[in-house]
C-alpha cells in the first residue's frame, strides 16, 4: 500500500448530521404542515442541479416550498434547515487529533448546495480541520461522478493510492474505489477510530489502538 497522504471526508453523514436528506426534509414537511409527497415530486428533478451549484436555493425554495402562499417566510424555512444540521461530535474530536497529528492533508469532499455548505462551514468551524473543501457547489460535480475525484486528485496532486476516503454511502464508496481511492465505507460514526486503526493512521484515540490489540500500530 502506498503511503497515505490526504484523507477526505465526506462531511453529512460523517462529519454532521446531513445537510437536507429526505429525514430532513421530511422533518421540514411535518414542521411546517407541508403536503411531504407534493413537495418531494417538485425537489427530485432540481436536487442535483442545487448541489452542482446550478441553482440558488432561493430558486430551489420558489420552485419546491413556495409556488404557493404560506404561512411562513423563506427566512424561516431556511432556518429550519439550517436548525437541523448538527455536529457528529466523535468525529469532530478525531479530526482535531489527525490535524495535529497524522501528518496527512485532510479534505472535504462533499454533495451539498451552496448557501447550507457555507454555513455548515462557518457554524461548525470545519475551516479549523479541511485545508481543502471539493464541495459538489463549488466544483460543478457531484458524488458519485468520477469528476469530483479526479478534480480532488489534480489539485492535490497525489496518486489515488495515496488517498484515503471516509463516506457513508455504498455507491460513493464504489465510485472513489473505481477511481483507485482506498476507502472506508463509514455505516457508524462511532465506528471511525477503529476503521482509521486498520489503516495505521498516526492520531488515532489510544483507546481504539488498544482495543485493535498489534493489527495495525497507530502512530501517536
Amino acid at each position: 500500500m502506498s503511503q497515505l497522504k490526504v484523507l477526505f471526508f465526506d462531511i453529512g453523514g460523517v462529519c454532521l448530521t446531513n445537510g437536507w436528506d429526505e429525514k430532513t426534509r421530511r422533518n421540514a414537511a411535518e414542521h411546517f404542515s407541508l403536503n411531504f409527497g407534493k413537495m418531494e415530486k417538485r425537489h427530485k428533478p432540481l436536487f442535483k442541479g442545487l448541489e452542482r451549484g446550478e441553482i440558488l436555493l432561493n430558486d430551489y425554495l420558489a420552485e419546491v416550498v413556495f409556488r404557493e402562499n404560506r404561512s411562513f417566510s423563506r427566512a424561516e424555512f431556511i432556518r429550519f434547515m439550517e436548525g437541523e444540521s448538527k455536529p457528529h461530535e466523535t468525529t469532530l474530536k478525531i479530526l482535531k487529533q489527525l490535524k495535529r497529528k497524522s501528518g496527512c492533508l485532510l479534505a472535504a469532499l462533499n454533495n451539498e448546495s451552496l448557501e447550507l455548505n457555507r454555513y455548515r462551514i462557518e457554524k461548525f468551524g470545519l475551516r479549523d480541520y479541511f485545508t481543502f473543501f471539493f464541495s459538489s457547489c463549488f466544483l460543478g460535480a457531484r458524488k458519485p461522478e468520477a469528476k469530483i475525484f479526479e478534480i480532488a486528485l489534480q489539485v492535490t496532486q497525489c496518486k489515488p493510492g495515496e488517498c484515503l476516503f471516509i463516506d457513508d454511502r455504498e455507491e460513493n464508496i464504489r465510485a472513489a474505489k473505481a477511481s483507485g481511492f482506498n476507502a472506508i465505507h463509514l455505516k457508524r460514526v462511532e465506528n471511525l477510530s477503529s476503521e482509521l486503526v486498520l489503516w495505521g493512521i498516526a492520531g488515532c484515540p489510544e483507546a481504539a489502538v488498544q482495543s485493535q490489540g498489534s493489527q495495525k500500530e497507530c502512530k501517536i
